[in-house]
């Protein structure tokens, strides 16, 4: 739910009193796991989490649809995706890019759709604050391309034409 709503807008510092998922709890480092070795988690110990604004974040969190997560992996040279299903913002998008630097994309999971409001055709897709940086020039590159890929097919159809 923090997540959803600091997408619209918000800014929240959370706590552990804040949650009421166990599996976030572990997951977020708040909590030790007792019985299970949960992974992947945050092994540090968490006091609280910042979620909002992305500037000088370690994790970026989009909501995107399949379109525009695809569009996205055109844009990164390829997403490498491991997900589950079953703690999708907290371990597959949070837990899962803090610890290894990389891009990941999760389906989510029921607790986040059901308590966040996410959309069936929503996915989150994470990125490490780095490669965040990185989207505008790469952005510039993928419409340039574009751009080139249209007067080329309008000098190929100029060709037909003739």
């Amino acid at each position: 739910r923090f997540v959803r709503e600091a997408a619209q807008g918000k800014n929240y510092l959370m706590r552990l009193d804040n949650l009421s998922c166990a599996n976030a709890e572990i997951t977020l480092g708040f909590r030790e796991p007792k019985y299970v070795n949960i992974e992947p988690r945050i092994k540090e110990k968490t006091a609280a989490l910042r979620i909002g604004p992305v500037e000088d974040a370690e994790v970026v969190l989009l909501i995107l649809n399949a379109e525009q997560v695809m569009t996205m992996s055109i844009l990164l040279n390829g997403i490498e995706a491991s997900f589950k299903g079953d703690m999708g913002v907290c371990s597959e998008s949070m837990a899962q890019v803090y610890n290894s630097g990389k891009v990941n994309v999760s389906f989510l999971c029921n607790g986040a759709r059901t308590l966040g409001d996410y959309e069936t055709n929503e996915l989150m897709l994470a990125l490490p604050y780095k490669v965040f940086l990185e989207l505008p020039s790469k952005m510039g590159k993928f419409v340039s391309l574009g751009k080139m890929a249209k007067a080329g097919l309008a000098r190929l159809l100029l060709r037909i034409r003739k």
